[in-house]
């Protein structure tokens, strides 16, 4: 029974009955296929248990569609018709495997793809959108031993997800499924869950006739506990009321993550870029208000449209500050470049939005400056410990003084920060105690004063991340009997002091393993860093020695971030 009322019309439906649908498809403005493993892996639990426990039915939630000239649009609903077509291909598959060719075309004609009678060109039952169709299409679609399953290449983050959600689903299929029965068993089984998927495995079907209607209903959904990020949220939106400027506004979106999918591990982080935007032109905001804060201003076509614009137009100055070769750098030389890699391997992002600010207002000479102070500011307060919500409400002020021209260089942004910014005697007090867990940084520290310690010029800035040098705990993560002169307590509290760690070339490192203080320190005296061999030069190694050569570090790291 459907119920219509306002242009919706609502009635249960299957997936199995869906996915018979000759014309679905995902609409160009919607989002790529986001199902991390966990995700698929609940998804076939589920149905498993429910099929274990004998149910008549398993309700999946809804699928909001729209019907125009003979296709199906879905714009909520995808990931689990998507993934549910995974596993209806990997029962296909294994059916083709068992030599049952008939059973396996027959799956295909009922829920994944048509052979036009004339042309005898395959058309799927769901098509993705631009960015996943052709990789959905040749990797799960497709028998195993076509060729352009065999040559899919994966080219996107989605894509990956694709290719674990099939991987997930064949293993699925082996592992659980059809897991020691004989073939005929496992043959009726497979039948059992495909019956399931087509009568059982229920949804609502929500039909609207217009997309504003959709995107709305779309904005108030959680799919499979994949909640819609503030992104999502705005891009609808823009969608939404761009009326007959929706092409363009579809094709900067587009643009604007296509720029940040050039950045190695932003590809998904399109929030933070769209946060870091609005931060600079309007304050400190958010994530979670970050949608309806923009959403207030964006009330119309033209708006929708110029927000779309600016988010395109400003993603390359987003890239150039974090992507060191990044051809907006081109003419900036290389120490800018340098720089640039420094604070991204730092991993701050509150500063983000001062830095995106500052590249587009300030002058190349102003910007690197600015940049100069981002490193000690960075460093300072990591290691002293400052909350990031008061670092960023500082950087979020900034920003935003820098693109309304209230500031115009880094001296004044250097006179705000040093309210927040540790001064000398705070910061030589931290790193006195530091504890540096995270290896990364704990090298890039001692990296950075070891380079201070040979004089060499803007120490804070290392060239290149030096793989070949690695860190080296002297009084080892697992001490065992040859470090009993130290409590379990004194152990665990002094591992990851900075005062404990050198640097070592790999070769050697990948010795010393758990040795005693006396096993290593031939290794410690004779390494090319003075650093390590000061710590070596000491005759035991104990809690006195490890805050001794901290000591020592910290009235380094003063020269190394200096304030000016």
């Amino acid at each position: 029974m459907a119920i219509q009322a306002a242009g919706i019309e609502i009635k249960s439906s299957t997936i199995g009955l869906i996915l018979q649908e000759k014309n679905l498809c995902v609409p160009l403005s919607q989002r790529s296929y986001r199902w991390e493993a966990d995700h698929v892996h609940d998804l076939y639990k589920d149905i498993n248990a429910a099929l274990l426990a004998n149910l008549d039915e398993y309700f999946l939630g809804s699928v909001v569609v729209i019907k125009s000239q003979g296709k199906t649009y879905v714009y909520d609903g995808q990931q689990r018709l998507a993934t549910s077509m995974i596993l209806i291909s990997a029962i296909r598959d294994y059916f083709l495997v068992a030599g049952d060719e008939e059973t396996a075309r027959l799956i295909e004609d009922e829920a994944l793809y048509s052979k036009h009678r004339r042309t005898h060109e395959e058309t799927p039952h769901l098509k993705l959108n631009a960015e996943d169709h052709q990789f959905f299409h040749n990797r799960i679609l497709l028998r195993p031993d076509s060729a352009e399953r065999k040559t899919a290449k994966v080219q996107r983050d989605s894509h990956k997800r694709i290719e674990k959600a099939g991987k997930l689903a064949k293993e699925f299929v082996r592992t659980t499924i059809t897991a020691g029965l004989q073939v005929t068993q496992a043959s009726d089984h497979l039948h059992r869950w495909l019956d399931f998927i087509k009568d059982a495995l229920r949804v609502i079907w929500v039909q609207v006739s217009d997309e504003r209607t959709a995107f709305t209903i779309f904005e108030t959904m959680n799919d499979r506990d994949l909640k819609l990020s503030s992104a999502d949220l705005l891009k609808n939106h823009l969608y939404a009321i761009a009326d007959d400027r929706r092409d363009e506004v579809i094709q900067k979106w587009q643009s604007m993550t296509a720029v940040l999918e050039t950045i190695e591990g932003e590809e998904e982080n399109v929030v933070e870029y769209v946060r870091c935007f609005w931060v600079t032109g309007h304050g400190h905001t958010r994530t979670k208000v970050l949608y309806d804060k923009i959403k207030e201003k964006t009330t119309n076509k033209s708006k929708a449209l110029m927000i779309a614009s600016e988010l395109e137009e400003a993603s390359q100055d987003y890239a150039a500050i974090l992507l060191s070769s990044h051809e907006k750098l081109a003419n900036r030389g290389q120490n800018v470049r340098t720089k640039i890699e420094v604070l991204r391997s730092l991993g701050v992002t509150q500063l983000r939005p001062l830095l995106l600010a500052a590249f587009r207002k300030f002058s190349h000479k102003e910007f690197d400056k600015l940049l100069d102070a981002c490193v000690s500011w960075s460093v300072r307060t990591l290691l002293t410990g400052i909350p990031s919500g008061t670092i960023e409400d500082y950087y979020a002020r900034n920003a935003f003084e820098i693109t309304t021209s209230k500031i115009k260089k880094a001296s004044d942004v250097r006179s705000d920060l040093v309210k927040i910014v540790p001064d000398d005697a705070r910061f030589k007090m931290a790193v006195t105690t530091a504890n540096v867990a995270n290896h990364h940084l704990a090298r890039y520290y001692l990296r950075a004063l070891q380079r201070c310690a040979d004089g060499e010029a803007e120490p804070q800035y290392i060239p290149n991340p030096g793989a070949e040098i690695t860190l080296e705990h002297v009084l080892p993560a697992r001490p065992g009997e040859n470090w009993k002169h130290l409590t379990p307590e004194e152990q665990k509290s002094n591992l990851n002091r900075l005062g404990n760690q050198v640097l070592l070339s790999a070769t050697i490192n990948s010795k010393l393993g758990n040795a005693t203080f006396h096993t290593k320190k031939p290794a410690l005296t004779s390494s090319e860093f003075s650093l390590t061999r000061e710590a070596g030069a000491f005759k035991s190694w104990g809690v006195a020695e490890i805050a001794a050569r901290q000591e020592q570090l910290a009235n380094l790291a003063l020269k190394t971030w200096p304030l000016k």
